[in-house]
């Protein structure tokens, strides 16, 4: 009986150790801006032909989540998001990026609160007062103010009970409410 005690002891303190270790491992970038420029340089040149380059705009917690959301910049002026989940030991890890040539981009993560909706981008100009975005069912609308914003990260929690929470559609709108031609650059 006493040696079970022991056996089962010994494998509960072994599984404690591995899943700290592997933790540790996976959640390994420092809270620390420069830190995480390295690490995202390193996550986006992983299997690339040419080298990417960025400068991070901004680092934005999604709320009371675990998850932050990185705004950055490509040299030749196209917008991007990475998506940080932080650890229980107070560090992150990357868990998804994405850059492209639209001013304004859309994506759904999912968090430790559920998922949210991420508008992030830039205001050229300042022309653009509010956006809003519609999910391909339109069974969910959600509208963002980014006056007086050059570039910006914006969410909002999607309800749970929603079937599909990819946006089919933003439309920009100026400060008189009238809808802007689709924003390129």
């Amino acid at each position: 009986m006493r040696g079970k005690f022991v056996f089962i002891t010994a494998f509960i303190l072994m599984a404690g150790l591995a899943y700290s270790a592997y933790s540790m491992n996976q959640y390994s970038i420092a809270d620390q801006e420069e830190e995480i420029y390295t690490r995202l340089m390193e996550w986006q040149n992983r299997g690339s032909d040419f080298k990417f380059e960025m400068e991070i705009l901004d680092i934005t917690q999604v709320e009371d989540t675990n998850s932050y959301v990185v705004l950055f910049e490509t040299p030749d002026r196209n917008v991007g998001y990475a998506q940080l989940i932080k650890g229980w030991n107070g560090k992150f890890k990357i868990n998804q990026s994405g850059w492209g040539d639209n001013a304004v981009t859309y994506s759904d993560i999912q968090t430790d609160q559920g998922i949210y909706g991420i508008l992030a981008g830039k205001n050229p100009d300042l022309k653009i007062d509010h956006i809003t975005a519609i999910t391909v069912d339109e069974e969910y609308e959600f509208t963002a103010s980014v006056t007086d914003a050059k570039t910006f990260v914006r969410f909002q929690k999607m309800p749970a009970n929603l079937k599909e929470t990819f946006v089919s559609d933003l439309t920009f709108f100026d400060e008189d409410g009238q809808a802007l031609n689709p924003m390129r650059k």
